[in-house]
């Protein structure tokens, strides 16, 4: 999904270049940056570490080494300022996200639902897979996938197992986003938890954190803990 999602904001962005005054451009004035919502197009197409972000699937959070959180915290600040109505509350439209949830899910579910329809997107839910679909008869994850990619651009997983996502990843011609494997990563969560911690603290450089808990079988600590 991400370099889905890259795409679409850099053909935002190129739009928005190209709106730049001439009289200005042939003057060599600097263009202004804009503030605001507008500034999500111009962001993503000034970045010079989006390439750090050319991930095809979201399995588990190590992949994202620091340079690469901070771009994400940068455009999560940005995406906090899109309003309804905006041409950027539009830069998902046609693109179609399935949630494919085999655990219960409330928050989780949510928050990617939300996040897909607050940018044009459009959602397919599908909650208590493993009991209300074809896995109830036997059917393999990795068939689920395939059948599931020819309906979505994506698919956002919640499986009981550990390792289901890359499972997925493995199956899938699209990105899966790990929402939770079994005992084993949510990548999503531990990112919500770095950007509070960076935007209650201000940094996330010698910070100490204390973990309670189930620890053994938290998923959303492994990555704080790494």
């Amino acid at each position: 999904m991400v370099p889905q999602l890259r795409a679409i904001q850099n053909a935002n962005g190129q739009q928005h270049r190209a709106a730049v005054p001439a009289t200005a451009a042939r003057a060599g004035l600097p263009r202004r940056t804009p503030r605001g919502p507008l500034a999500v197009r111009a962001f993503v197409a000034e970045d010079k570490n989006w390439h750090k972000l050319d991930v095809k699937h979201v399995i588990q959070a190590q992949q994202f080494g620091r340079e690469a959180i901070d771009v994400i915290f940068r455009e999560a600040e940005l995406m906090e300022k899109v309003r309804p109505g905006t041409p950027e509350s539009k830069m998902l439209e046609g693109r179609i996200m399935a949630t494919l949830f085999y655990e219960p899910s409330t928050r989780t579910r949510l928050s990617f639902e939300s996040a897909m329809a607050r940018l044009g997107g459009t959602v397919l839910s599908t909650e208590s897979a493993g009991e209300y679909s074809s896995a109830a008869k036997g059917e393999t994850l990795e068939d689920t996938i395939r059948t599931v990619e020819a309906y979505a651009d994506c698919i956002v997983l919640r499986h009981f197992q550990e390792g289901s996502a890359l499972r997925a990843a493995g199956a899938a011609s699209i990105p899966i986003l790990n929402a939770g494997d079994g005992p084993g990563q949510h990548p999503s969560q531990a990112l919500l938890d770095l950007y509070s911690i960076k935007k209650e603290i201000g940094r996330l450089d010698n910070v100490k954190i204390g973990m309670v808990g189930d620890l053994l079988n938290g998923r959303t600590v492994r990555r704080a803990a790494a």
